[in-house]
């Protein structure tokens, strides 16, 4: 029996070490992947956001690409600043324009919200874009034509493709399932060790 407590002990003192290890950079949050955390919400934007993501802007920084194999054949030739995001009149309609056209149902209050959070980035301390969602809904005068391939450099207001951001969208429901289930067994595993080490 000493030895089953030694190897708990032990399996407690590894897993507590492992999540302590877990140090996230983003905004702090309070609970756990599905008990208090959700990861995409309104998700309808992040979908929008996440399609955005592998588009070159207008302000991006080109990356270097001396030596080895080329960052541009794999579709990494730049970096976009959080303040790039921030301030990108293309980046800023083509996001407002998607959410406007895929978020109907979700309350602006929320849009808004997210608008402020989320666009720039999830770091603590980062730019908020330089318009509101709702001004820059507003100042899309002219109903955009032209469809955005993921990837391709974004310099002007565009359409997200209902199927990109359907694959988005999908994509980040069975991610976020994942990660949920992560957690409950997560905690089934340690209260399960607690549980032990007490009988």
């Amino acid at each position: 029996m000493a030895g089953f407590k030694l190897s708990i002990t032990w399996i407690a003192f590894v897993h507590a070490i492992l999540v302590s290890s877990m140090v996230s950079t983003g905004r702090p949050g309070h609970g756990l992947v599905g008990y208090g955390i959700s990861m995409y919400n309104p998700q309808c934007a992040y979908a929008c956001r996440d399609v955005l993501s592998t588009s070159m802007l207008n302000c991006s920084e080109p990356m270097d690409m001396s030596g080895g194999m080329g960052m541009m054949d794999m579709g990494m030739g730049a970096e976009t600043s959080p303040e790039c995001y921030a301030t990108d009149d293309a980046f800023l309609s083509t996001l407002a324009y998607c959410m406007a056209t895929h978020c109907q149902k979700v309350a602006v209050w929320k849009l808004e919200r997210y608008w402020n959070r989320n666009v720039a980035g999830t770091q603590p301390n980062q730019p908020i874009p330089k318009a509101t969602y709702q001004q820059t809904v507003a100042n899309i005068t002219t109903k955009p034509t032209d469809t955005l391939v993921a990837g391709e450099d974004l310099n002007k207001t565009m359409i997200v493709s209902d199927e990109d951001h359907q694959a988005s969208y999908n994509a980040q429901s069975v991610f976020e399932e994942m990660e949920r289930n992560h957690e409950t067994y997560g905690c089934v595993s340690t209260w399960s060790l607690k549980v032990a080490e007490l009988g």
